[in-house]
């Protein structure tokens, strides 16, 4: 007979959540259904229900997991930018990062069905919580000041805008407009961004 490998628990659980991430990223929290889930990784429902309880739970263990990770790329490219680096780079690598982060289809719809499900109390105040640890990361990575930082993720918005309608692949000005997401690019919204908000506070301390 051949030996079968165990895994454990906690390792059932990570795929678990991982294939809920590829389901809920297309279907949402309502529109995917938990059979689809089991199926994908290989369990029976009872077992999924076991683990996680209801479907909501399992979604929100998604959503935090998908923050995680972005979190986690902010983390790196700040400390490959250095640390000395100025405000604008460690913002930069940030930005660069993210962008390539956001190849990833799957992890980018799946923040979109985040936002989408808040109109659920417990799943937006999941959403907000996860998103303070974000901005606070920033924050303190960067040491950019707050108008700064609200721009900076203004344009992580629309990067996410543009990379679920795929608008690098449409040939047209107007699809242009809305993506210049090269390095150079972020570079030089980093640097303006930071500018801007030091130019604001400095105009507001001489009235």
């Amino acid at each position: 007979m051949k030996a079968t490998t165990r895994i454990s628990k906690e390792e059932r659980r990570r795929e678990i959540i991982e294939a809920a991430t590829r389901e809920f990223a297309v279907g949402g929290l309502h529109g995917t259904p938990v059979a689809a889930i089991a199926k994908r990784v290989g369990v029976s429902q009872p077992y999924l229900f076991q683990l996680f309880g209801t479907k909501k739970e399992l979604f929100i263990a998604a959503v935090r997991r998908t923050f995680e990770r972005t979190i986690g790329t902010f983390r790196t490219a700040a400390a490959e930018a250095g640390q000395d680096a100025a405000t604008e780079a460690v913002l930069t690598s940030m930005g660069v990062a993210y962008r390539q982060l956001l190849d990833d289809r799957r992890l980018l719809l799946m923040q979109m069905q985040a936002y989408a499900a808040c109109a659920d109390e417990e799943i937006r105040d999941v959403v907000r919580d996860e998103m303070l640890r974000l901005v606070n990361f920033v924050e303190s990575a960067s040491g950019a000041p707050e108008a700064a930082i609200r721009e900076w993720l203004a344009y992580g918005m629309l990067m996410n805008v543009v990379a679920a309608m795929d608008l690098t692949e449409v040939d047209a000005d107007w699809a242009r407009i809305m993506c210049p997401v090269t390095g150079s690019a972020l570079a030089a919204m980093a640097a303006d961004a930071v500018g801007k908000a030091k130019r604001t506070g400095a105009e507001a301390h001489t009235k």
